[in-house]
């Protein structure tokens, strides 16, 4: 390597591309580069051995001048962007930006400079010129301003695009129902063959322009963020069973098998949201069946390996889809080609609506198909289980044939409820059958009644003032602990709550609770619960 001079040395400092200076200890202006002259519009004469403070007054004060303090006298390295320099050098562009003091925008190093066995100490000051760096930023900033301006007013669009839709759509429906209703109506005159079969278009067209804006109106529901999913408790194999039913007719009149199946790892009820579940079935079993003219449609509902997915296949031996039209039949308006709108009929937003609920419900969606053969639909959705099909206590009791009041058997049960209201519904559930009901207005109350009289079930309301539902449930199982009963013959308590949060129904079960009804209560389910425990 070529030994450097100290010609070369400062040659290379005098001419490198960012502003350089050098002050001694004494705060004195010992050397100073090309660039920083140029861009100072100061001479030699007029800095160098003079004090940083005298040539660039306006330094005094400021933060600038603060870490060269600290440089030279704790040898301290100090770096300082343009926003933390609001004062920086007078360095400018151009005589223009020079007279409207347009100072050019500057990065600072200030370094502390030490010679070996040697006293004397120094600080160098480097300066970048940021000026088109910070431009940029500015740019980008005011186009981000800009961009998110327009995002609020594609949001605005769109929202009184979505609105006018529902508007227009809940307006024409109205109307609609009545026109439909009136034609159902008329069905069940007598009616000459001519007349009804053009009664028979009205109804049929009626129907289709029904389907339409059901789906324009879904649409512009789920788009305008204002259609929300449940989470209730329902059946799978009901609701399966009714879906099935809708098209049954019309299968048979296609010669066209149509079934359903559960595995029996499912719970007998499951949480979700059953009518949009059910939308999304009636949406896949429609096309299903629009597009197949002969052979099967079966639905089959199972779990995923860890137990944690519900899924369900719609399976068809209909006239399939291409294999370049698979990723686009969930967007909108889309259908396989013009000739399906044509011979088939349809918006063509009913897998669209099925993808968006799908999406909203945390699920997933696919699809297979084979030109001729036939698709499968898979939908894929978050599952929780309720009530087990092997538990012995859930098993049947909904499925049961509830006896006429006189035939009932003769009991006595305890009701804590602090509402007067719900005391009235329940008392009016049972005032046919023979049941003597005692009231407690809340879980103390329930308590001691529990432990002064003798009862074949307790109805037990969660939420009650004293001592709530929960609380009173752990003390009746104590008290039978105490009372030594056999864990086979322990009165069962009925939780009736609203709450209806997985969380609170386990906490139900792990304080003793028998079995568990949400409010609102329907009148045959608690008459059949009730039976079932006293034909145990």
């Amino acid at each position: 390597m070529s030994f450097l001079s100290e010609k070369h040395l400062l040659t290379i400092v005098k001419k490198s591309g960012i502003g350089i200076l050098v002050l001694d200890k004494n705060f004195s202006i010992v050397l100073t580069n090309q660039w920083f002259l140029k861009s100072s519009y100061l001479s030699n004469i007029e800095i160098e051995n003079k004090l940083i403070f005298d040539v660039f007054p306006e330094l005094i004060g400021t933060r600038t001048l603060k870490s060269i303090e600290q440089c030279l006298e704790f040898s301290q390295y100090s770096i300082l962007t343009h926003t933390l320099n609001p004062f920086p050098f007078p360095l400018f562009e151009n005589e223009q930006k020079k007279e409207k003091n347009e100072r050019i925008f500057q990065y600072l190093h200030i370094i502390p400079i030490s010679i070996e066995e040697e006293e004397n100490s120094f600080c160098m000051i480097q300066i970048s010129d940021v000026s088109q760096q910070v431009t940029r930023e500015k740019l980008l900033r005011e186009q981000m301003v800009v961009a998110k301006e327009r995002e609020k007013e594609a949001k605005k669009a769109s929202q009184a695009k979505t609105d006018f839709l529902a508007s227009m759509s809940h307006e024409i429906r109205t109307p609609l129902n009545a026109i439909l209703g009136m034609a159902d109506t008329l069905t069940e005159t007598n009616l000459s063959e001519e007349q009804i079969e053009y009664l028979t278009v009205l109804r049929n067209s009626g129907k289709a322009l029904y389907n339409i804006i059901n789906d324009i109106l879904d649409l512009s529901r789920i788009e305008s963020g204002k259609l929300e999913i449940e989470h209730i408790e329902f059946s799978i194999r009901d609701l399966l069973k009714e879906t099935i039913s809708l098209f049954l007719m019309k299968a048979n009149a296609k010669g066209i098998r149509i079934s359903y199946s559960v595995t029996e790892s499912i719970s007998e009820t499951i949480k979700g949201d059953s009518t949009r579940i059910q939308q999304i079935l009636i949406n896949l079993l429609g096309n299903a069946m629009k597009f197949t003219e002969s052979g099967q449609i079966t639905v089959n509902a199972s779990l995923s390996d860890n137990q944690k997915s519900l899924i369900l296949q719609v399976e068809d031996t209909g006239i399939g889809i291409p294999k370049e039209k698979l990723n686009s039949i969930f967007e909108s308006f889309t259908q396989v080609d013009s000739s399906t709108t044509r011979k088939y009929g349809g918006t063509g937003l009913g897998l669209t609506i099925t993808k968006k609920l799908i999406l909203m419900m945390n699920g997933e969606v696919s699809v297979q198909s084979e030109l001729g053969k036939g698709s499968t639909f898979t939908i894929q959705i978050p599952y929780e289980g309720l009530i087990s099909r092997e538990s012995t206590i859930h098993q049947h009791w909904l499925d049961l044939e509830l006896p006429d009041p006189e035939n009932f058997p003769k009991c006595k049960i305890l009701l804590a409820e602090d509402s007067e209201e719900n005391v009235f519904i329940i008392k009016t559930f049972l005032r046919k059958y023979p049941i003597d009901l005692v009231i407690a207005k809340n879980g103390k109350d329930a308590l001691q009644k529990f432990k002064s009289e003798k009862f074949d079930i307790v109805l037990m309301d969660m939420q009650m003032p004293e001592m709530d539902g929960l609380e009173a449930t752990k003390e009746i199982r104590l008290y039978e602990q105490i009372q030594k009963v056999d864990p086979l013959f322990v009165i069962p308590i009925i939780a009736i709550s609203a709450n209806v949060q997985k969380e609170d129904i386990s906490n139900s079960f792990l304080a003793g609770i028998t079995s568990y009804l949400s409010k609102p209560v329907r009148k045959i389910e608690i008459l059949k619960l009730i039976y079932f425990y006293l034909a145990l």
